[in-house]
């Protein structure tokens, strides 16, 4: 059974066709990159599948179970996550209690308000061995708009994946990135995956990140999808290296 499935879904803005009839699958496992220039309809397909939009037409099974309707927080409940291309950290709180929040929430213990954050021992842990894991453990008490933009865009990777989701879907991670913190986020993104049983579909422009992180890529152009395949194949695309990475036959 495939972990997530998109079927004629379509999206429109008045006269333009963000999303025309998209058919998407994602096995459990690894990475998909999801690519296209812009305007290709990338953001709006995943804010279809995340539920920040509802297609116009269409449908989407995410573990069997459909949820085309459903809001943005029963899909996160059900496995399914996601981070955004604008930064969405807590600019205040600091790095701990970034990642204090959603692991709460999957604990169900964010409907208590009256109690201290430390009566949850067990969130506490959580968050700290999840900042380990991002290299973050000994900022834990900075506020998260004191740390360099690399920081932050590793906290707001720790933030998706706090819910402990089975897919997460990530909307350009390595923006504003220099060539070693995307390397390291490269890193970070493997070892979670396979640590936290957890599967990526990645909206990225940087072809060094979807070369070197995805299984599998999709390319999509106004609104539809283009091409999918592995890696090797989508660059030997001659439809791809017209459309997107700018070459021609």
């Amino acid at each position: 059974m495939s972990l997530l499935v998109a079927e004629g879904l379509r999206k429109r803005f008045g006269d333009l066709a963000a999303v025309d009839g998209v058919d998407l699958q994602v096995e459990e496992g690894g990475c998909v990159a999801l690519i296209g220039p812009n305007g290709a309809g990338k953001t709006t397909l995943l804010n279809l599948l995340s539920g920040h939009l509802l297609p116009d037409a269409g449908r989407i099974s995410f573990r069997g179970e459909e949820v085309t309707r459903l809001p943005p927080h029963a899909r996160v409940r059900r496995g399914l996550s996601r981070s955004f291309q604008v930064m969405t950290i807590f600019p205040q709180l600091s790095a701990r209690e970034n990642l204090l929040v959603p692991v709460l929430a999957r604990l169900r213990r964010a409907t208590e308000p009256l109690r201290p954050v430390d009566a949850f021992p067990e969130a506490w842990e959580e968050a700290d061995a999840l900042l380990r894991d991002l290299g973050l453990l000994e900022a834990a008490d900075m506020p998260a708009a004191s740390l360099p933009h690399g920081d932050q865009r590793r906290l707001e990777l720790g933030i998706a994946v706090a819910s402990r989701p089975r897919l997460c879907l990530l909307d350009e991670p390595s923006s504003g990135l220099n060539p070693l913190e995307r390397a390291g986020l490269l890193d970070l993104v493997r070892r979670l995956g396979a640590e936290r049983a957890t599967t990526f579909l990645v909206v990225e422009h940087d072809m060094d990140v979807v070369f070197g992180l995805a299984h599998r890529v999709v390319v999509m152009d106004r609104g539809r999808v283009l091409a999918d395949g592995p890696p090797e194949a989508i660059r030997a695309d001659p439809r791809v290296r017209e459309t997107y990475l700018g070459e021609e036959e």
